[in-house]
């Protein structure tokens, strides 16, 4: 067992208690604390004067799928610009993800994406940061389906000459799609087996949500008029355009997770309102963030510059926290394992000698992946 003693312990869901414990047990947190009481058998880690915060969660990117040199791209299935069936899984190289480090800045957890440039591009899932083999790092597989109506499914089949090269086209094929899989029926004997239909099922049938690629405002209200008709659990992804006036967001309290604000080449992300972010989280919206642009793998460190940019731009210290912790949990569906500092839940903990929202001065000392310490892991032996 580790006990991790007096800390500073931010839980992820907006609390911060000061001169607590943690004690780990195998993998989980056992206990959360003050004072706890220990036997002879435990290692100590004298945390005081530091900051404890559950690891960070990627909400999306393409971490361990896309090689150093971009030679390896497994993502961008783009023989059909629908693919419900396909699974990030496979794609997905355990040394890729090593490779990276990102746990180094705080980075636990990470939702990994298949082509953001498909209308619909497949399954996401969600892995731990460092492990030796995928299903060691698998939290969830199936985390989500991907869709996607922005420029860069335009870009891919508006070249070929194919649907879909306009934004018609796409909300044409991805209404197409979900009606098919809507009337489709496994049960019925004269009925072929259709893999894209079995994979919406999930959609419609609230297994899974739906993340939805719109970068605009304008892009948000389409999706909103083409899916009123469909009782599915949405959530924006990119949403730079992201406002008060998106129906859909304030009335059925659609999830969304910002693009990556990072990118200067980009004239997107300055459309971010940063006042109606918070009031949107006031009302009691998720919004999460991540640092992934379509399909362009980030550095270990973008997260954390996306989380100090929300907190510049005038976002309260915790909620920030909220928004890396225990938001993008609950918005891929494994808040019951990690995104915050609870008992029972796997031992993601990072240290930090200061608090790294607010300060650059804050430097990782321990980084626990299921309890345990991979800051000082040596580099897994691979090709890379």
């Amino acid at each position: 067992m580790i006990l991790i003693k007096n800390g500073t312990v931010h839980d992820g869901k907006g609390q911060v208690s000061q001169n607590i414990d943690i004690l780990i047990e195998g993998t989980k947190i056992k206990a959360v604390d003050y004072s706890i009481e220990i036997s002879d058998d435990v290692e100590i880690v004298d945390a005081k004067n530091k900051e404890i915060f559950p690891g960070f969660i990627e909400s999306l990117n393409v971490w361990g799928c896309m090689g150093p040199g971009w030679e390896d791209n497994d993502l961008n299935e783009h023989s059909d610009p629908i693919t419900p069936e396909m699974n990030v899984l496979y794609a997905f190289d355990q040394d890729g993800m090593a490779f990276q480090r990102v746990f180094e800045y705080g980075v636990t957890c990470a939702g990994i994406t298949p082509t953001t440039s498909n209308v619909i591009g497949g399954h996401a899932a969600v892995f731990k940061t460092y492990g030796k083999h995928p299903y060691e790092m698998l939290v969830k597989e199936k985390a989500a389906m991907v869709a996607s109506i922005t420029d860069a499914t335009k870009k891919v089949y508006g070249k070929r000459n194919v649907s879909p090269m306009t934004k018609m086209g796409a909300f044409a094929l991805l209404k197409e799609a979900l009606i098919k899989a809507y009337n489709y029926d496994s049960s019925k004997e004269e009925v072929d087996y259709d893999a894209k239909c079995e994979a919406l099922r999930k959609v419609l049938n609230k297994e899974i949500p739906l993340f939805i690629n719109c970068n605009t405002k304008s892009e948000m209200d389409a999706v909103e008029l083409a899916l009123r008709d469909f009782s599915i659990d949405i959530v924006f992804t990119g949403a730079f355009g992201i406002d008060e006036s998106t129906a859909k967001i304030t009335e059925k309290k659609t999830g969304v997770i910002l693009g990556d604000l990072t990118n200067a080449m980009s004239y997107k992300n300055r459309q971010v309102d940063f006042e109606s972010i918070s009031n949107l989280m006031k009302k009691g919206i998720d919004i999460a963030i991540s640092s992934c642009g379509d399909l362009v793998s980030s550095g270990k460190e973008s997260l954390l510059w996306n989380a100090i940019l929300c907190y510049k731009y005038g976002l309260k210290s915790e909620d920030v926290v909220r928004m890396i912790t225990s938001i993008p949990a609950k918005l891929l569906g494994v808040d019951d394992k990690v995104g915050s500092i609870e008992a029972g839940k796997d031992a993601d903990i990072v240290i930090w000698t200061g608090n790294p929202i607010e300060t650059y001065n804050a430097v990782v000392q321990g980084a626990y992946i299921n309890g345990e310490n991979v800051l000082n892991s040596r580099r897994n032996l691979s090709c890379w």
